[in-house]
C-alpha cells in the first residue's frame, strides 16, 4: 500500500491543490454572494483560516504518531471494529469523486456540447481514472505537476477583466444584504475540500509537512480569492446574484485571434483539475479498502471501484440531482474532515501511553 519513493513538497502542495480545485469554482462568486453578501469575498480568507486549523490537525496526527500512516494507528484496533468506519468513509469518498466528474460532465453538455450524451463523457473520464489508479502514489503526483503547468495559465486569464474592473461595484459595505452565513459558509467550505485526503499520505512525505499541506490550500484560496475578486468588481452585485455561474459569463468576455470561445475551451481544460478530484478521491477509497481487504489484489479493487462508480454515475438524472447528491456527500465529507483526525489523535495518544503493539499483528 505504500509506495517506496518520497513525496516532495512540492509534489504535496501540488497534490492538495489539484484535489481541492473543483466545479464549483465556475458558481463560486454567486454562492459567496448569496453568503456573506457585499464584498463577500472577505469571507473566504476567513475559510482558508478554518482549513488550515483543519490541516493543523491532519498534521499532529503526523507528529503524535511519531510518522506513522493512518492505517498503523488504526491497526491497533480489530478489523472487525474499524470496518464499519473504514467502509462509511470509503463510501463517502467514493460518492464525492463520482459526483464530482458528474457535476462537471452534464455543465460540460448543458453549457458546450448539447448534442453529446453524458455517457462518453464519464466513459472517457473512468478510462483516465483507471490508468492513473493503477500506478502508484508517487507517478501520480508526478502527473499532477505536469497537469498543474498544463492547466496554471488559466488563472492569469482575469488580466483581460481589469480594463472593466471598477471598485465602486463593491460598494463600501461588508456583508451587507440577505446573508446566509451558516448554510452558505457551509456551501464555500466544502469547494475546499480535499485537503483531507493527504491524512492517508502525509506519512510518505520527506519534510515540511505542514507547510506543503497549507501552501497547497494557499495555492487554491488564492485562486479563489482572485476569481471572486474580480467577480465583484466586474458584475454588479444584483447581477453576482442572478448569474448560475458568473465565471463562465466572465471567461465569455474575453476573445482571441485565433480562439473564438475562450470559455469552451478552458472549461474543457479544467476537466483536467475535475478529473485528479475524483482520481485521488477513489485512491483513498481504495486505500481504506485494501486495508479493511488486503487479500484481494489492489487492480481488481481498482476495477471494482470504478465499475460500481460508473453504475453510480448514471443514478442522477438532472443537475438538480446531483447537487442534491453533493450537499449531502459534501456535509458528510466534512463530517470526516475534521472528526476523523480527532479520532486518530485520541488512539495515537492512547497508544503512546499503553505502548501496545498492533492487534492485527
Amino acid at each position: 500500500m505504500q509506495s517506496k519513493e518520497k513525496l516532495s513538497p512540492f509534489q504535496v502542495s501540488i497534490l492538495i491543490y489539484l484535489i481541492q480545485s473543483g466545479v464549483t469554482l465556475f458558481s463560486l462568486p454567486r454562492l459567496v454572494a448569496e453568503a456573506f453578501g457585499t464584498n463577500g469575498w472577505i469571507g473566504l480568507i476567513i475559510i482558508y483560516l478554518i482549513v488550515n486549523i483543519n490541516l493543523v490537525l491532519i498534521w499532529l496526527v503526523f507528529k503524535i504518531s511519531k510518522g506513522k500512516s493512518m492505517v498503523e494507528i488504526i491497526g491497533v484496533i480489530p478489523k472487525w471494529i474499524t470496518m464499519p468506519f473504514c467502509l462509511f468513509i470509503a463510501g463517502v469518498w467514493m460518492l464525492l469523486g463520482v459526483m464530482v466528474i458528474v457535476k462537471f460532465s452534464m455543465l460540460l453538455k448543458v453549457l458546450f456540447y448539447q448534442s453529446v450524451a453524458p455517457f462518453y463523457f464519464f466513459f472517457m473520464a473512468f478510462i483516465l481514472t483507471y490508468m492513473l489508479l493503477s500506478k502508484e502514489l508517487y507517478q501520480i503526483a508526478k502527473s499532477t505537476v505536469v497537469l498543474f503547468y498544463f492547466t496554471i495559465w488559466t488563472v492569469f486569464l482575469l488580466a483581460f477583466h481589469l480594463p472593466e474592473f471598477s471598485f465602486t461595484r463593491l460598494t463600501p459595505f461588508i456583508f451587507k444584504g440577505e446573508t446566509s452565513m451558516l448554510k452558505g459558509g457551509m456551501s464555500i467550505y466544502t469547494a475546499l475540500l480535499g485537503y483531507e485526503i493527504s491524512i492517508l499520505f502525509l506519512h510518505l512525505m520527506e519534510k515540511k509537512q505542514l507547510k506543503s499541506l497549507i501552501a497547497g490550500n494557499s495555492i487554491t484560496s488564492l485562486i479563489y480569492l482572485g476569481v471572486t475578486f474580480v467577480c465583484y468588481g466586474f458584475f454588479s452585485f444584483e447581477q453576482l446574484l442572478r448569474e448560475m455561474y458568473p465565471v463562465v459569463t466572465l471567461l465569455g468576455y474575453i476573445s482571441f485571434p485565433v480562439l473564438e470561445r475562450v470559455e469552451n475551451f478552458t472549461f474543457s481544460i479544467f476537466g483536467l483539475k475535475v478529473l485528479m478530484t475524483t482520481v485521488m478521491y477513489l485512491w483513498g477509497s481504495k486505500e481504506l479498502l485494501q486495508y479493511q481487504f488486503n487479500k484481494i489484489k489492489p487492480k481488481f479493487l481498482v476495477i471494482c471501484i470504478l465499475i460500481v462508480s460508473f453504475f453510480v454515475s448514471f443514478i442522477p438524472k438532472v443537475l438538480n440531482d446531483v447537487e442534491q447528491w453533493l450537499t449531502y456527500i459534501t456535509y458528510a465529507a466534512t463530517g470526516i474532515a475534521f472528526l476523523l483526525p480527532i479520532l486518530l489523535l485520541i488512539i495515537a495518544f492512547i497508544t503512546n501511553k499503553m505502548n501496545r503493539k498492533p492487534a492485527n499483528e
